[in-house]
């Protein structure tokens, strides 16, 4: 998948998005859009994926602060020491990982991909192109990740299904190969 495989997809769900938006709108009451209105909510919002950069949530009007604010509620725990020493051990964790990978450059952006920090639409083809690896260097290196952190696949990524799918597909196809190609094979001489 390359970078513009993914911002014609993208720019596809964006239209659609946009397409049944407009339509929900237009099936509401004129009371109901002029308070849309109001919120500036009558258009859709979609994310500018060309740029990298999301639109910020807080640059609408529906997010201007409350006028009185909001006490707590009762029931939010307090960060426990428990709590603030596994992220400190999962941080070391990772940094452990990065530092001990022979190409700490391409594990982090391999980290980028699975999490969904900082992705772009970065394709794994460009990201081996960049770092001069193959692509299924990176699918190995994403899936190694995915496992390590116990995360799931993220979008740029094929999911648990299909890579099972694709594995039993390949077994079948070497299992296949393995006996009809050993009647071809050249047998040793007496």
């Amino acid at each position: 998948m390359s970078r513009g495989d993914y911002a014609d997809r993208q720019r596809e769900h964006n239209a659609q998005y946009s397409q049944a938006y407009a339509e929900w709108v237009a099936g509401l009451s004129p009371k109901q859009r002029r308070q849309l209105q109001k919120q500036g909510l009558l258009r859709p919002e979609v994310d500018s994926f060309e740029t990298g950069k999301a639109s910020d949530v807080s640059e609408l009007p529906i997010a201007a602060p409350d006028p009185e604010p909001q006490p707590e509620p009762e029931t939010a725990l307090p960060v426990c020491e428990a709590d603030a020493e596994e992220v400190w051990a999962a941080l070391r964790r990772l940094i452990a990982e990065l530092l001990a990978d022979h190409n700490p450059a391409l594990a982090v952006e391999c980290l980028a991909l699975v999490s969904g920090v900082g992705f772009m639409g970065e394709s794994m083809t460009g990201i081996a192109r960049r770092h001069r690896v193959t692509r299924a260097a990176v699918s190995k290196r994403c899936i190694q990740l995915t496992e390590q952190l116990d995360l799931l696949p993220s979008r740029a990524m094929k999911s648990l299904t299909a890579r099972q799918s694709y594995r039993t597909a390949q077994h079948k196809n070497h299992d296949h190969r393995e006996r009809f190609d050993h009647g071809r094979r050249a047998r040793p001489s007496d």
